[in-house]
């Protein structure tokens, strides 16, 4: 059996206009590079900096409305499952309290799947709303499409596949019509095939999909692994999500991090969440107050431009029916004198001829009595054609009246149905006013009993958690956290045990020791027995980039040689090599003096530099991978300073240098650095070949302080000895 509940009404006041409609979506949410940095120590980095992402935007999607369409399909004939229902139910409800507008479909066939996503691509298309698409249910893969599996599908080969599951690619392409900012897909699909012996597609769980462009796309565990149903009323991937999406001012890749790191320590390591996102902005489901403020803000200046464009409107409209009114006067008297024109004319011409014929009749009266006869007939002709003079005249003055009277009618009318409108239209607004408060009545009253069942369990969590204050917080403030995280980061970075380094990954999720500390609790995991699952991203694979781990095992003798060339005049600057002469347990140190961990990030430079603890290199590689990092440097005879960079991973490509063809990820990096030196901004790009050569391919460094060149290299890889 179906059930479909929809949470839109189907006719929204001021559906046609625009204006107003913004307005009460936005109510609605109411309710609800491195300056000291060589070529030769980029080179000895194992991964290189990344990509920069877009400036900090947070707040600017606060404004949007916001679209869910949630499944939950339970109940197959062959394989039924426990918790997708509930899962749904659970979430739709969760997604309601904090702004969304939520259509919700359980136990659906495909006929009613692929409906509900036409319909709720139009919805975001119309709207131009943040999505949210969520599906719990049975879910397979067949030659690397994902298929999601209806209630009423039966399938007993490929084919049956193709025809009777519903192609992931038929959301992505309904999201993709609708150009609306960001979506967010979330697949907790990756379930067992539930169709046993009888279909084998020789692909466990679901394929690996790169996110498309303004998306985050999620599943419960990696792709090509399979997640359970769970014991409890809901799987354990949605009950950590609906936990962590409620928390305030949490950002979503943050809450994905931190139900990833849980429900991993749940399963050990058997079912380890994964993501795909090419997201530009920050994006919350429970919004920093801060960020509601300004947004009240702006709903308060745009009501006061809508006031003033409906009063230009309404001005403008009364001109143009002053202007139309008088147009027709003008020209209702140009055709009144155009006709006593002409009818004096007729008259000139009429006593013109009388006269004549007068003064004829006299010439020949004389002549006979048949010409006095005619002359009587004469008489009579003229006085009919005056009486026609007179009755025309006559006539024409009543049409000039029946107009008159016409135009008093139609203004009396007009006069009406102006009063009409606007009270309609003051109606429409009182209505539309009373809604919009009723609602935000109810969000503020379903999240105050939220806040309050939640408060016990996310207390430590929340006290613990500083969030940067937004808008432009001082360099003090900034300061301040940055030596706070540091200090936490210090302290636990060489723990033996989970614990701290969990503590820290739910605090910090996207923090600048992040990379670091998730490096260190795969060791310590490892070290205690885990078996963790990994990410099943095969080259052949057309719908992704692919991923691939960071390389942390290093060779003593493994040797790098590189070119250093400079960017604008292509001068060679300088050949060198980095060999590895000994390797602990924390550190790959080179015989030129260059020091790394085992990510390969800095920790001592060639020439005496020392580095703070600092995350050039990710953990994997997969296009859209943001992060960033924080670290002090140490300069010989310069002092001490600091260097802030954004990173991504921008695309795949082949690059060509002289140690031959590599398949490579772009990293970008962005941002500044500040000492004794002065103050410089940050721009690199490095491409990286994992799994294949640990360190960079190419680099390419610009530094500038103001208008002024500092630094402008290219490194590239000449040769390589690598075990």
């Amino acid at each position: 059996m179906k059930k479909i509940r929809d949470s839109h009404s189907i006719a929204k006041p001021f559906a046609a206009a625009p204006d107003f409609q913004r307005r009460r979506m936005l109510q609605a949410m109411l309710g609800a590079g491195v300056v000291g940095l060589s070529p030769g120590e980029a080179a000895a980095q194992a991964r290189g900096p990344g990509t920069g992402g877009a400036a900090d935007s947070r707040g600017s999607l606060l404004a949007l409305p916001r679209e869910a369409l949630v499944i939950g399909n339970s109940k197959y004939k062959e394989a039924p499952l426990k918790n997708p229902a509930n899962d749904a139910d659970a979430i739709g409800g969760a997604l309601k309290r904090i702004g969304f507008q939520v259509t919700q479909s359980l136990d659906a066939g495909r006929e009613a799947m692929l409906e509900t996503i036409q319909v709720y691509g139009s919805r975001l298309e119309k709207q131009g709303a943040i999505g949210l698409f969520y599906f719990a249910g049975h879910g397979l893969q067949l030659n690397w499409r994902n298929y999601l599996v209806p209630v009423d599908a039966v399938i007993d080969n490929p084919d049956d596949v193709r025809a009777r599951a519903v192609d992931l690619a038929a959301l992505l392409q309904a999201l993709t019509q609708a150009r609306n900012p960001m979506n967010v897909i979330i697949l907790d699909a990756c379930r067992d095939n539930p169709f046993g012996t009888r279909l084998t597609t020789g692909q466990r769980g679901l394929s690996q999909f790169d996110a498309p462009s303004g998306s985050l796309l999620a599943y419960a565990t990696a792709p090509g692994n399979v997640a359970s149903d769970g014991d409890g009323a809901n799987g354990l991937y949605t009950e950590n999500l609906l936990r962590e999406m409620q928390v305030p001012e949490a950002k979503i890749e943050d809450i994905f991090k931190r139900v990833r790191l849980q429900v991993r320590r749940r399963t050990n390591g058997q079912q380890i969440p994964w993501e795909s996102t090419s997201l530009e902005d920050d994006f919350y489901f429970v919004p920093p107050r801060a960020l509601v403020a300004q947004a009240e803000e702006e709903t308060a200046r745009q009501r006061k431009r809508e006031t003033e464009a409906l009063e230009k409107r309404r001005a403008d409209e009364e001109a143009e029916r002053k202007r139309k009114q008088e147009q027709a006067l003008r020209e209702a008297k140009l055709a009144a004198e155009e006709a006593d024109r002409k009818r004096k004319q007729e008259l000139a011409a009429l006593e013109q001829r009388r006269i004549a014929e007068e003064a004829e009749r006299k010439r020949i009266q004389d002549l006979a009595l048949k010409e006095a006869q005619r002359v009587a007939e004469e008489a009579e002709r003229k006085r009919r054609e005056e009486q026609a003079m007179r009755e025309a005249k006559l006539a024409e003055d009543e049409a000039a009246r029946k107009y008159q009277q016409e135009l008093a009618l139609r203004e009396k009318q007009r006069v009406l149905e102006e009063a009409e409108r606007k009270r309609k239209e003051e109606q429409v607004v009182r209505e539309a006013k009373l809604a919009e408060e009723e609602a935000a009545r109810k969000y503020q009253q379903e999240l105050a009993q939220q806040e309050k069942r939640r408060a016990q369990e996310e207390a430590e969590r929340r006290q613990k958690q500083q969030a940067v204050p937004v808008g432009k917080p001082d360099a003090a403030a900034l300061e301040r956290l940055f030596e706070e995280e540091l200090a936490i980061w210090e302290k636990i970075k060489s723990s033996k045990v989970p614990g701290p380094l969990e503590e820290y990954l739910l605090r910090y999720p996207s923090g600048r020791f992040a990379e670091l500390a998730q490096h260190q609790l795969d060791r310590v995991l490892a070290a205690q027995g885990e078996k963790r699952i990994e990410i099943i991203s095969a080259a052949e694979n057309p719908f992704t980039k692919g991923t691939i781990a960071a390389g942390t095992r290093y060779t003593v003798g493994n040797s790098y040689t590189y070119r250093v060339t400079d960017l604008y005049t292509k001068r060679e600057v300088e050949t060198f090599t980095n060999t590895i002469i000994s390797i602990t347990d924390t550190e790959v140190t080179y015989d030129t003096g260059l020091i790394t961990d085992l990510l390969g990030n800095l920790l001592r430079a060639r020439d005496g530099r020392v580095f703070g603890p600092s995350q050039f290199v990710p953990l994997e590689y997969s296009v859209g991978k943001r992060w960033s990092t924080r670290f002090k440097i140490t300069v010989p005879n310069f002092g001490t300073g600091q260097v802030e960079l954004d990173m991504r991973i921008t695309t795949r490509e082949t690059i060509t240098v002289p140690a031959g063809s590599f398949d490579t990820y772009r990293i970008e990096a962005r941002g500044w650095s500040s000492g004794s030196w002065g103050t410089a901004q940050v721009t690199r790009n490095v491409w990286v070949a994992p799994g294949r050569v640990r360190g960079a391919i190419v680099s390419e460094d610009l530094r500038k302080g103001g208008p002024k060149i500092i630094a402008s290299e290219r490194l590239e890889l000449v040769s390589y000895r690598q075990a």
